[in-house]
């Protein structure tokens, strides 16, 4: 029983923290990848998620059986990542205009808007040329944030199967992306 989500949070209930532990490890890559949608960078995005697992820490006694428990936290990381988001304090940061910052200082950081979207124009293009096996590997495991063990037994093959065809896939992005800013790995 404690392997399902209700036998898992009936445990932590009873006291079992390392019930807890699972939870997190079982959502903690979906989570992550809903938190990122509200933060500004990667540490903003961790902020939100230990908010969104602290308050699912103490209140786990209130998730009903009414909706899964994935939907329950993805709730709480969304409405984490809107008080981060809305209640924040606001700093204004220097333009270029009032020359507290030189022109010259990374141009690296520099928004570039329209070759941003050329480059994710590219990135769908290639996307679109990858075989659906490897396209499917690829998006649910490395944007979804499903395991490869789960997208396997989803897809009805062995695990090795869908690592291969996800090394496919990024060797495949990786050749047709070539040096645009949005290749893999970077």
């Amino acid at each position: 029983m404690a392997h399902t989500d209700g036998g898992l949070v009936a445990a932590y209930i009873e006291g079992d923290l390392k019930a807890f532990s699972t939870i997190v490890e079982r959502h903690r890559a979906r989570l992550l990848w809903v938190a990122r949608r509200y933060g500004h960078n990667e540490d903003d995005a961790q902020d939100i998620l230990q908010e969104a697992l602290f308050r699912a820490s103490y209140s786990l006694h209130t998730w009903r059986h009414e909706s899964s428990l994935s939907t329950w936290l993805h709730r709480l990381v969304m409405n984490s990542g809107w008080d981060f988001r809305n209640h924040r304090v606001q700093v204004e940061a220097p333009t270029l205009d009032d020359g507290a910052l030189p022109h010259d200082i990374n141009p690296l950081l520099a928004a570039d808007p329209i070759g941003r979207s050329e480059d994710m124009l590219h990135l769908h293009e290639s996307l679109g040329r990858l075989h659906p096996d490897q396209r499917r590997a690829l998006w649910l495991i490395d944007i979804e944030g499903y395991t490869i063990g789960h997208v396997a037994k989803q897809e009805g093959v062995q695990p090795g199967t869908i690592k291969s065809r996800r090394n496919r896939a990024r060797e495949a992005l990786r050749a047709d992306l070539g040096e645009c800013s949005v290749a893999p790995g970077r």
